[in-house]
């Protein structure tokens, strides 16, 4: 069959409907025959365009449109013989090639001049692109279904991927019927959704406890506090002198109290030192011979009253002048 093919040159300007005349008296004649006749289109047209065969066309008479326009996409956009074109065809070149075959018209179009393809959505079977045809890091999650916030992807029971929803103040646990659950913290303690844990009321009982793992530093003050009673006798020379006591606890001396059990002759001194000798600032108790039984004597030391386990503190007495006199010293612990 002779290739021979007549082209006629339409420029489009503006929307409308061309009207391709297909009656076999207007085909032109030649030797030999002109098998077909090729319309092409060039210009810019908006939509809607229409491509129209007019006439009373002979049985397999064919007509080819050459597409190479450009065409603003829309609603029915573009229309050849009374078939739509798909309007991702129309952002490109093509060809339709229509054949009458005695009662209809049968339109092909080939998407483009270099035979390469357009595949759109609808043009692709339910299921037809498989695991194979993805490039592997191909699939970004902007092209993944949508996911309601607060949710993840698992493994479910079935071994499919399923979505988990967790809410807000809970977390994600493993199930070994489901996969995973999101479960609220109960019980003893609770979690808030910026991370908090907050440990119930009465919660931890003694057995939660580790031995020896609760420290003085855990403890309140009142609790760390305790005292440690000392006599002293002013009765005879040979008693009087220094007197050095063993610290058995980490502490610091609070405060210090002195008690007449025995009125004193003449005054008796108390002088308090560290484990180096010196002065605990502001320990000095004096008790005069107007004091009577009972009457007690306080001060606060607030200088060298530290002691660690092991050291001694030094009690240093004294009289005015005759002696006689007894006392007890209380010393006011609090451990450390």
């Amino acid at each position: 069959m002779s290739k021979n093919k007549l082209s006629i040159h339409v420029t489009v300007s503006s929307s409308g409907t061309y009207n391709v005349d297909v009656s076999p008296n207007t085909f032109p004649s030649a030797t030999p025959p002109i098998p077909r006749l090729s319309y092409v289109f060039s210009g810019a047209a908006t939509a809607p365009y229409t491509i129209v065969p007019t006439g009373s066309p002979d049985k397999d008479t064919f007509v080819e449109i050459v597409w190479n326009a450009n065409l603003t996409v829309g609603a029915s956009a573009l229309q050849i013989f009374g078939i739509s074109v798909p309007n991702e065809l129309i952002a490109s070149k093509f060809i339709a090639e229509c054949l009458y075959d005695g009662a209809a018209w049968i339109v092909t179009i080939r998407p483009s001049f270099d035979e390469v393809g357009i595949v759109s959505s609808d043009r692709l079977a339910s299921d037809s692109v498989t695991t194979a045809k993805i490039a592997d890091n191909s699939v970004e999650l902007a092209k993944m279904y949508e996911l309601a916030t607060g949710s993840v992807i698992f493994g479910n029971a079935s071994n499919r991927p399923t979505a988990l929803s967790v809410a807000d103040s809970t977390i994600v646990v493993g199930d070994s019927s489901t996969g995973l659950v999101s479960v609220a913290v109960s019980g003893d303690a609770t979690l808030a959704k910026t991370g908090a844990l907050t440990i119930a009321s009465d919660a931890i009982t003694t057995a939660k406890i580790a031995d020896d793992a609760v420290t003085s530093a855990k403890l309140d003050d009142d609790s760390n506090r305790t005292q440690v009673v000392i006599p002293t006798s002013f009765e005879t020379a040979g008693e009087i002198g220094v007197l050095e006591y063993k610290i058995c606890f980490p502490c610091t001396i609070e405060a210090i109290h002195g008690t007449v059990t025995k009125p004193f002759t003449s005054t008796g001194t108390h002088i308090f030192k560290d484990d180096t000798g010196t002065v605990l600032t502001g320990s000095q108790i004096d008790m005069s011979n107007a004091l009577t039984l009972g009457n007690i004597v306080s001060t606060t030391p607030t200088a060298n009253n530290t002691f660690v386990a092991g050291d001694v503190i030094k009690i240093e007495t004294s009289v005015s002048g005759a002696v006689g006199g007894r006392s007890t010293i209380v010393l006011c612990m609090l451990k450390s």
